[in-house]
């Protein structure tokens, strides 16, 4: 791949994460500014509920198709596997989630719950389609959907804002949500001819013999991708319950106030696999390099930014300010400075091959992470919430460069 096409791909990519995550970004600003703060944290826990299983349910089947794909002639039944295994997961939680109401609807957020794992589906099937068409280097594919789904969500957005103390029930918000999301993955999938001419195959495709076979392919992509959400988002769930539900609002709100840095180390590290792959070793390294110094002075000058800010962001997600928030507040931003660094350590280590040495490092940094938010969170409430996230990307760091610094040097000496 040439420079000139890399920085295409960057483009392109980056332009359609920031619909996606632009929109849904508006969309929580709008809803911290429509909702009373409790509403909105009981909101924000449904959400995770459904990020934690956009982990799960895909079971490693968005870096595995960027990572394996070569044409879509070619890889098509990779993409059918992927929707079967995604299939195959939500149909069991759903099933389990029949079966614990009797026992467990008593529980806050019980209720709400399903439409997390509803929407944590529909979600997956959007990141299935749109890493394949990733893995074939089809950018514009990904544009146009997202272009789609940022219209009606704006659409969303607006109603919210003109006459959103109509909408009383997040029951609304939620199916909204899902059904939005639902047919961006429909027109997406209906709008490639290959994909629809293999739909007549798909008795041949969805056999017991090729699920096996599929769960076995991507089963370090599917663990670390469990695990990683273990850190990133089981603390989010656990915090609903050790938190007053206010202090759960407050503390949502500074995470989605940053989270278009995450969106750019997100689009940066996928379009960053993509270009790495291709290369010989020393190229790579020396790329590599200077991407990681790039992405950081991007991080820096952008959390310097909204460091110089702070008072107007604050005011803008309802957040009261106080000393615990300040300092709350800065180790949220070093957190998102932090994603730049190791991000693109994430792609290396795929390329590289070292999965199974990552999800180890991993799933002692979620068990840490759960040791961590019921150590911090008894005393020390949102610093000790914010802190828990921020220790847990500075120990995964630490981990994945012990990994793959050793492997740079070895490539380096030969």
């Amino acid at each position: 791949m040439s420079t000139k096409q890399f920085l295409k791909n960057i483009f392109l990519n980056n332009t359609s994460q920031g619909l996606q995550f632009g929109s849904r970004w508006l969309f929580n600003i709008t809803l911290i500014n429509t909702l009373d703060i409790k509403n909105y944290a009981i909101f924000s826990f449904v959400y995770s509920v459904s990020n934690i299983l956009l982990a799960i349910i895909p079971f490693g089947s968005s870096v595995y198709l960027i990572n394996e794909v070569e044409s879509i002639e070619k890889s098509k039944n990779k993409f059918y596997d992927s929707i079967f295994i995604a299939a195959t997961l939500f149909t069991g939680l759903f099933v389990l989630y029949i079966l614990l109401t009797p026992f467990l609807n008593e529980i806050k957020g019980w209720d709400l719950s399903i439409y997390g794992i509803v929407l944590g589906f529909v979600l997956s099937l959007n990141i299935i389609v749109f890493s394949f068409f990733k893995g074939v280097g089809n950018f514009i594919k990904e544009l146009k959907a997202y272009t789609f789904f940022f219209i009606s969500l704006l659409v969303f957005i607006a109603y919210l804002f003109f006459y959103g103390n109509s909408i009383k029930s997040l029951h609304t918000i939620f199916m909204l949500l899902i059904s939005i999301n639902f047919f961006v993955f429909i027109i997406t999938l209906f709008f490639n001819k290959i994909l629809i001419s293999s739909l007549k195959d798909l008795k041949a495709i969805f056999t017991y013999d090729r699920l096996k076979k599929s769960f076995f392919y991507r089963k370090y992509f599917g663990y670390q991708e469990i695990a990683t959400a273990v850190y990133t988002q089981s603390g989010m769930l656990l915090l609903f319950y050790l938190l007053d539900t206010e202090t759960y609002g407050y503390y949502r709100a500074m995470f989605v106030i940053i989270s278009p840095l995450f969106l750019i180390t997100v689009s940066l590290s996928q379009v960053v696999l993509n270009f790495l792959k291709s290369q010989d070793k020393p190229s790579m390294i020396v790329n590599f390099r200077k991407i990681q110094v790039y992405s950081f002075l991007i991080g820096l000058l952008m959390v310097l930014a909204m460091l110089f800010f702070k008072m107007e962001i604050l005011e803008l997600i309802k957040v009261p300010f106080s000393e615990t928030i300040n300092i709350a507040f800065k180790i949220v931003l070093a957190t998102a400075l932090m994603r730049f660094i190791f991000s693109n350590y994430e792609m290396l280590i795929i390329i590289y091959n070292k999965q199974k040495y990552r999800f180890y490092v991993v799933l002692i940094v979620a068990l840490i992470n759960i040791i961590l938010v019921f150590s911090l969170l008894p005393q020390h409430g949102i610093i000790g919430a914010v802190l828990t996230n921020f220790l847990s990307y500075l120990f995964l760091l630490i981990g994945l460069i012990f990994i793959l610094e050793k492997s740079l040097l070895k490539e380096k000496i030969n």
